[in-house]
């Protein structure tokens, strides 16, 4: 029986929270799914509920919601994820797909490899990631909602409430030292870029009001001052 739901949503500390996970549960008992994982499943037309074996007692991964709404009406385990503001999340997101492009080998990869921000944020499948995998789930659902933001003190409180015994806290990057970018974005960018996930403003805001207790964190940001720098 599945006893604990983690959906990763892109670029919120979901890869650090993964190997806490098989810390605590034992390899054996978490089953990680890439989200071509999930997409082959259904070229196959299996569901993940399908290939999980009797011993998983966590799932984990870029599934979305509707992807396991069958296990979690089955065995009704906790139901977890992280979050990120939706600006810094967009673009952290740009970041680390700039940077998949350099293995990729196809024209795709050479057409797009000096695609700028502004044309990135545009498209339809770059926008309200957060939304679109938690469709068809309530906020109040949910067992423990954490951000990044504090994310240590948050993963810290999560292993307090589930009764975790975790001595270190894995927070690593995926961008080596070496990929580390610095930049500065235009306040008109930034602007742009929150009103295109809209959806992921409202989605956060909910989430910090019920989790964090505050009206919105995102206005206690300076996400829209003449220019920001982010470091991922």
């Amino acid at each position: 029986m599945v006893e604990l739901i983690f959906i990763h949503l892109p670029k919120t500390g979901g890869s650090s929270i993964l190997q806490t996970l098989i810390e605590v549960y034992g390899e054996e008992s978490v089953h990680h799914f890439e989200r071509d994982d999930c997409l082959e499943l259904q070229e196959r037309g299996q569901k993940i509920s399908d290939v999980l074996s009797e011993d998983v007692k966590v799932i984990h991964g870029h599934f979305y919601f509707e992807e396991v709404q069958d296990i979690y009406d089955r065995d009704q385990p906790k139901l977890v994820t992280f979050m990120r503001s939706p600006v810094h999340r967009v673009v952290s997101n740009y970041n680390w797909w700039k940077h998949s492009l350099e293995h990729k080998n196809t024209e795709e990869a050479k057409r797009r490899m000096n695609e700028p921000i502004e044309l990135y944020v545009k498209m339809p499948e770059t926008q309200n990631k957060m939304a679109r995998f938690l469709k068809g789930v309530d906020i109040s659902q949910f067992y423990y909602i954490g951000f990044l933001e504090s994310f240590e003190t948050d993963l810290r409180e999560l292993a307090e409430k589930l009764e975790w015994q975790i001595e270190t806290i894995h927070h690593e990057k995926k961008i080596g030292k070496s990929k580390v970018v610095n930049k500065t974005y235009s306040s008109d960018l930034l602007k742009s870029i929150k009103k295109l996930n809209i959806k992921d403003q409202e989605l956060y805001r909910s989430a910090t009001f019920r989790f964090k207790n505050k009206e919105d964190s995102l206005e206690k940001t300076s996400f829209f001052g003449n220019l920001l720098k982010f470091k991922i």
